[in-house]
C-alpha cells in the first residue's frame, strides 16, 4: 500500500509541473546541444562495448595458452618415460663435436719461446735458455782449479774451464750475478765424486747441471754467496732447467 501511495504521489507531482514553452525553451541551439550530447553518449557506449569484446577475446586467448602450457608440462614426463631405450643408446654413441680451436691453438707460437733467447755452445755440446732480458749477454772464460786431497801431495792436480754467462748490464762498478758453468771431463768428474780432489774451500762440491758423452757440466758451490744484484733472477732461471746437453 505504501508503495502505491508513493507512486501516485510522484505521478501527481509530475502532472503538476507546468508544461514547458517549447518555442522559447527548445530553441535551435538547445536542440543542437541535445543532439550532440546524444551522439557523444552513443559513441562512448559503442567504444565501451567494443573494448569489452576485445578484452573478452584476450582473456579467452590467455586462458587457452595457459591450458596448453599446463598440458605440455603434464604430458612431457609421460613422453620421456616412453622413449625407446635403444634410441637413447644411439644418441650417446654419437661422436663428440671437434673443436677447431684446438688446431688453431696448436699452431699459435708459444709465448715462452718468443720471450727467450738460446745460447748454444758447439765446442762442448750444450744449450742454455735465457730470458729475453739477457739479450746482448757476454761469455767470459775462466778456470777452475782442483787440489788433491792426499796430504802427502798437497799440489794442484786437476783444472778445467768455466764458461760464465754475463748479464748485459754488468759493469765493474755495479756487477750483477753471473751464471757460471764448470766443465769437467768424465774422468775428472769421477775423481771429484771419489773425493780424490776438491775445488775451493766450500764443504760441498759443484752442483750437477747435466752431461753428454764427453763432458760433465756443473754449477760452482756457493756461486751466489755474494748475493749480487740479479741473483734471485738467476735462481729463477735455473729452476726452469734451462741447460740441455747435446751429442
Amino acid at each position: 500500500m505504501k508503495d502505491k501511495e508513493t507512486f501516485y504521489d510522484l505521478e501527481r507531482k509530475i502532472r503538476s509541473i507546468p508544461e514547458p514553452d517549447y518555442d522559447k525553451t527548445f530553441t535551435k541551439d538547445t536542440q543542437d546541444i541535445i543532439h550532440e550530447n546524444l551522439l557523444q553518449f552513443a559513441s562512448s557506449y559503442d567504444k565501451q562495448k567494443k573494448r569489452a569484446a576485445i578484452m573478452s577475446k584476450i582473456s579467452i586467448g590467455f586462458v587457452s595458452a595457459a591450458a596448453f602450457v599446463l598440458f605440455a608440462i603434464l604430458a612431457f614426463p609421460i613422453n620421456e618415460e616412453n622413449l625407446n631405450p635403444n634410441d637413447q643408446g644411439q644418441q650417446s654413441e654419437e661422436p663428440a663435436a671437434i673443436d677447431d680451436n684446438d688446431d688453431i691453438n696448436q699452431n699459435e707460437p708459444d709465448d715462452k719461446l718468443t720471450d727467450t733467447i738460446l745460447y748454444e755452445n758447439t765446442e762442448y755440446g750444450f744449450t742454455f735458455i735465457l730470458p729475453n732480458s739477457w739479450n746482448g749477454y757476454e761469455i767470459v772464460s775462466d778456470t777452475w782449479i782442483g787440489t788433491s786431497t792426499n796430504q802427502q801431495q798437497n799440489n794442484i792436480n786437476e783444472n778445467g774451464q768455466i764458461l760464465i754467462i754475463r748479464h748485459p748490464e754488468w759493469t765493474k762498478e755495479k756487477p750483477r750475478q753471473d751464471i757460471p758453468i764448470m766443465i769437467f771431463t768424465l774422468n775428472q768428474w769421477s775423481s771429484l765424486e771419489k773425493r780424490e780432489f776438491h775445488i775451493g774451500a766450500a764443504p760441498i762440491g759443484p752442483v750437477l747441471l747435466g752431461q753428454n758423452n764427453e763432458y760433465v757440466f756443473a754449477l760452482p758451490a756457493r756461486y751466489n754467496f755474494a748475493s749480487l744484484e740479479g741473483y734471485e733472477e738467476v735462481e729463477n732461471i735455473l729452476e726452469n732447467k734451462p741447460f740441455q746437453p747435446k751429442r
